[in-house]
């Protein structure tokens, strides 16, 4: 059995091109089965301010409500996702891009209210998955 390497890339790495490239020259070169996480989220901001919807953080945590999460979605599964498996097929890294909404492969529930409700945001719930 393979196993799959996870990694996860922030919003610090999308937004230096420089910095980005060389993560993807060296990403591309990993054998085996592997898959890139990606954030995003001053990007999903500025598009937000962009179209005038407010942005509201709480303690450094986006409240998502269902504008937000348009422009999340837009921006994530559409503008990041696709630029970033454009490149990868540019160092012959055959890429796909998902969201974590297709075929339910990041399960999540809603978040807890505690003292702030973030509206649409959730947490991850694991589930084993069997890849044999």
């Amino acid at each position: 059995m393979q196993t799959l390497k996870i990694i996860k890339i922030g919003g610090n790495v999308i937004d230096d091109p420089s910095e980005l490239e060389d993560f993807l020259m060296r990403f591309s070169k990993i054998k085996g089965l592997k898959v890139l996480v990606h954030g995003g989220g001053k990007m999903t901001t500025a598009l937000s301010e962009k179209i005038g919807i407010t942005v509201e953080m709480v303690n450094g945590r986006r409240v998502t409500d269902e504008k937000t999460l348009d422009v999340a979605v837009q921006v994530y599964a559409g503008l990041i996702n696709k630029k970033l498996v454009a490149k990868l097929q540019g160092y012959q890294c055959n890429a796909i891009g998902l969201s974590g909404a297709d075929m339910n492969i990041i399960p999540a529930e809603k978040r807890k209210v505690e003292t702030i409700d973030f509206g649409f945001v959730g947490d991850f719930r694991y589930k084993n998955i069997n890849t044999k």
